[in-house]
């Protein structure tokens, strides 16, 4: 019986403490300023939702205010806070940072009882946070604000800034202190203006004109009127940038700027907290957006301030805590009675202590931790990308933006075949893109077309590529409009270099290409007819033809003392009249220039002086042939050889020929900053030069090398020199390139439409298209220019460099046919006499003989005029002979047996039987000789 009834005790008790856990009340307390209505009102919201009957509840709270005046100071904080504490508080909310006191805090934390604030508030030094240890604040940290804002301008690719913030706001430096550092360290890169409220704004404007990203801190009221003063200077043009970094800069209705001033261009960035993902489903979200599982959703309820969320994420928090302290203490959950007197040797109240170590679970040392950072454009509410703690930036669907019209600025220079004027379109008077045309242009046209966006091409003025002077660290040319934010992105022959990397940001490369030297082509010399024989000098021929004649004389002398060279002209008769020698001038010359030409000869020397003699003439003759032969090619090749610079080095290695470059172009900086010993060289040679070896262009440097007719060279890169060297045939490369390099588009640090570029331009390298762009551009259809040979290969030798070879050996068979003919004619003439013919009668005869080429055989008439032993008949010579005693026939040296036997015989004795006188014959032999 007796543990029935205590088990029906049990039960009743449990329903008492449970009914008596249900109707528990809470008193919360909780300051606000006269001009925080709203937040009152939202306080009071939160509370009746909390205690509202969606759910079970096991509490009640019960909001105690105080309110405060602007004037109001620590002494009349403490009276309040003290009236809490006696009214037996669980937790105290605010003040917000308009109070300049800590004593709230200090109360609490003597007194143990929770200390929530919502508004921003100065970072705790390390010794102040023992006095602070149950304040827990949900504004986001100044220092996590600062790293994050930080992150945000090094996203963007800012390398150029200025901040300009309220010089009354204590809190602002804190906040903007990691992009102040920047300026410690680069105060040319970073500059700071501070204004103060109903200052002239102007004046800050126009000491930072031309600047085009610009860091506002200010407070939202102040916004409108401060952009608006800026647009007399050019800031809130279309290529001006400007980072918002108050958290409320959403509700001042920037897009009222937008609808009332068609110039208000500028591109406008703000951040605002994005508040924790699992709010409750009765929380309007503040501002126009709401984070719902890493996403953001658009929402038209009214705006709503950043602090109203925090003082909800506040009495959710302490709700949530509370409700986890009953689950496990709920009989410990009750607000002893405290007092402000209560010293440090009281515990104070525990379970407040344990409330706040539930309560920083979420906070880590009471500073929000886990909230996002959106960054979006608020003339157009629309979310471009969301920052988190752990510095990660993270771009949002493409989808959720609103695309605006842009019409890219494509910052170009003149200069063919990349860019120039459509004389065409020009007469036709016609506008925008049309009148250009070139490489360029139509790159960027395919690329449009691949991406999808519009463009208007901006030449610069200076035609300048882009280059940094070195005392006002200002950049020229298309780097500069795109520095300056005057220019989306700039395409040309342009070079992506160190220096310029750290100006702006490249695409890929949508050109490969090196140096090379360009070089004036001599113009086609016409080989001389004697080109032939260069091979030897003047001099060298003269003592050849001395050579000649005096070793064909001197053959003759040493011919005829030599006794082995007289020879018996009638083998056969073994007692001859005479002896004869054959080596006369006429054989000697034969042989002489036979043997220099390395043709063979009928007839020898016999004698061992004579075949020592030519031997030695052999010998020379060999040597000369064969130098000749050696030398012959490269005397009538010697045109396609210009010159012995070959290359850079060749070049840097002698003074006759300037070269130069670009003045501070891509090569120019190839050449300065190399470590490489040629060309630094190079580079000091062009350096020391008077007048200038620099051009300011390569036009200039063309018109240089043609005018200069071989004496300068100039370095330029490959694509350029190609397309030069199809217009000007007088042009020519030298040697191979160097310095390998590459062509992109240039667009600023952090252009979303790069990787559409990058993507688009490999896109159309792989169709084939870069190709047929550069094949169109290049290649000149109506240039009759020759193919330069290769220097390395063997060149052809034509009709030109051996013409006066063939004219001599025509002039030689001329010469030959004219003596021939005269010949003829004597012999004719002497037909004509000795057969009692006419010239004609006679011509007609031989001539029909001579054109009947089958027939190998004359016939000799009584009357020929031949007188040569060939065309005696041999038994009259027989007869001839044997009227001459043997004792008359005396050998005569130096007369041979032709001209022996044309001496004339002696006269005949009338009576046959008479002996010849031997005086008489002795006399006529001796007349004869």
């Amino acid at each position: 019986m007796w543990p029935g009834i205590a088990f029906i005790c049990c039960c009743f008790s449990a329903v008492l403490v449970r009914d008596s856990l249900q109707q528990q009340q809470i008193n919360i307390g909780a300051f606000f300023y006269d001009n925080e209505l709203a937040l009152e009102k939202e306080f009071l919201a939160v509370v009746n939702a909390i205690n509202g009957p969606e759910a079970e509840q096991t509490f009640t709270l019960n909001p105690l205010i105080k309110h405060l005046n602007p004037e109001d100071g620590s002494v009349a904080l403490q009276e309040h806070a003290c009236a809490f504490i006696d009214d037996g508080v669980a937790a105290i909310f605010g003040p917000s940072s308009q109070a300049a006191s800590d004593i709230v805090a200090l109360i609490c934390n003597n007194t143990g009882i929770p200390h929530l604030e919502f508004d921003v508030a100065d970072d705790e030094h390390l010794n102040d946070k023992p006095n602070h240890q149950m304040t827990l604040n949900l504004y986001p940290s100044q220092l996590i604000l600062s790293k994050a804002y930080a992150d945000i301008v090094l996203n963007f690719g800012w390398r150029k800034l200025t901040i300009v913030y309220d010089d009354e706001d204590a809190q602002a430096r804190a906040r903007l202190q990691d992009l102040l550092q920047l300026r410690d360290m680069h105060n040319d890169v970073v500059r700071v203006r501070k204004f103060h409220r109903d200052d002239d704004y102007r004046v800050i404007w126009k000491s930072i004109k031309g600047e085009r990203r610009v860091v506002l801190d200010c407070k939202p009221d102040m916004l409108v009127e401060l952009l608006n003063s800026s647009s007399e200077f050019g800031l809130t043009g279309v290529f001006n940038n400007v980072f918002l970094t108050n958290l409320d800069s959403y509700t001042d209705n920037l897009e009222e700027l937008t609808a009332d001033n068609e110039t208000f261009a500028v591109n406008i960035t703000a951040v605002r907290l994005l508040v924790n993902a699992e709010q409750p489903a009765h929380v309007d979200p503040y501002g126009l957006v709401t984070q719902r599982d890493s996403v953001v959703f658009e929402s038209f309820e009214p705006e709503r301030m950043l602090l109203q969320d925090l003082l909800h994420d506040s009495l959710q928090l302490f709700a949530q805590a509370w409700r986890n302290a009953s689950y496990f203490y709920p009989d410990r959950m009750s607000v002893p009675r405290l007092s402000c007197d209560f010293n440090a040797e009281g515990r104070g109240w525990q379970m407040g202590r344990y409330l706040m170590r539930l309560m920083k679970a979420f906070d880590e040392d009471g500073q929000r931790i886990n909230f996002n950072i959106e960054i979006y454009d608020p003339t157009e509410n629309v979310a471009v990308a969301v920052w988190d703690t752990r510095g990660q930036i993270t771009q949002l669907n493409v989808d959720l933006k609103v695309q605006k019209r842009v019409v890219y600025r494509v910052a170009t220079r003149i200069g063919p075949p990349y860019f120039s004027y459509n004389e065409t379109a020009q007469k036709l008077n016609l506008t925008g893109n049309a009148i250009y045309q070139g490489y360029a242009v139509d790159l960027i046209d395919a690329i449009a077309q691949e991406v999808g966006f519009e463009y208007i091409f901006v030449p610069v003025a200076d035609r300048q590529y882009g280059k940094q002077d070195k005392d006002t660290k200002q950049w020229n040319g298309i780097i500069g409009e795109i520095v300056n934010n005057d220019a989306h992105m700039g395409i040309c022959d342009l070079t992506i270099t160190q220096a310029r990397r750290t100006a702006v940001d490249f695409t890929v490369p949508f050109m490969q290409l090196g140096v090379s030297i360009l070089a004036y082509k001599s113009p086609h010399k016409e080989k001389e007819l004697h080109a032939y024989l260069e091979p030897f000098g003047g001099m060298v021929w003269i003592w050849i033809l001395i050579s000649v004649f005096a070793m064909s004389f001197l053959k003759v002398i040493i011919a005829r003392i030599a006794k082995e060279e007289w020879e018996n002209p009638h083998p056969c008769n073994h007692d001859p009249d005479s002896l004869e020698n054959q080596w006369h001038l006429h054989n000697t010359f034969w042989l002489t220039v036979a043997s220099i030409m390395t043709a063979g000869c009928d007839i020898l020397p016999r004698s061992p002086q004579v075949r020592f003699f030519e031997a030695t003439w052999w010998i020379f003759a060999i040597i000369i042939a064969n130098s000749y032969t050696a030398n012959l090619a490269a005397f009538l090749t010697s045109s396609k050889m210009e010159g012995s610079i070959t290359s850079l080095k060749d070049l840097s290695a002698q003074k006759k020929v300037k070269f130069g470059t670009i003045q501070g172009g891509s090569t120019y900086n190839l050449l300065a900053e190399s470590n490489e010993t040629v060309y630094r060289l190079a580079f000091n040679l062009m350096s020391n030069d008077d007048p200038s070896a620099f051009t300011k262009d390569n036009d200039e440097g063309v018109d240089r090398v043609l005018s200069s007719l071989g004496e300068y060279m100039f370095l330029m890169e490959t694509t350029t020199l190609e397309y030069n060297r199809e217009q000007h045939c007088d042009l020519r490369v030298v040697g191979e390139k160097f310095g390998e390099k590459h062509y992109a588009i240039a667009v600023p640090f952090g252009a979303d439409y790069r990787s559409n570029l990058s993507a688009s331009i490999l896109r159309l390298s792989e169709r084939g298209e870069l190709y047929n762009l550069k094949q169109k551009w290049w290649k000149n259809t109506n240039s009759s220019c020759s193919e330069e040979p290769d220097p390395d290969a063997t060149p052809d030798m034509d009709f030109e460099a051996l013409r006066g070879i063939f004219y001599t050996l025509y002039v030689g068979i001329l010469i030959a046919f004219l003596i021939g003919i005269i010949e003829f004619l004597v012999y004719v003439q002497q037909v004509a006499l000795e057969e009692r013919l006419t010239f004609k009668q006679a011509f007609n005869k031989e001539i029909r003989f001579v054109l009947c080429v089958w027939n190998n055989k004359k016939p000799i008439t009584s009357g020929s005029p031949v007188s040569s032993v060939r065309t005696t008949p041999r038994q009259s010579i027989e007869k001839s002979l044997e009227r001459t005693p043997k004792s008359a026939r005396r050998i005569v040296l130096g007369r041979s047996s032709e001209e022996m036997r044309e001496l004339p015989a002696p006269p005949a004795k009338a009576n046959k039987e008479e002996e010849p006188d031997d005086e008489q014959y002795e006399h006529e032999d001796e007349a004869r000789v």
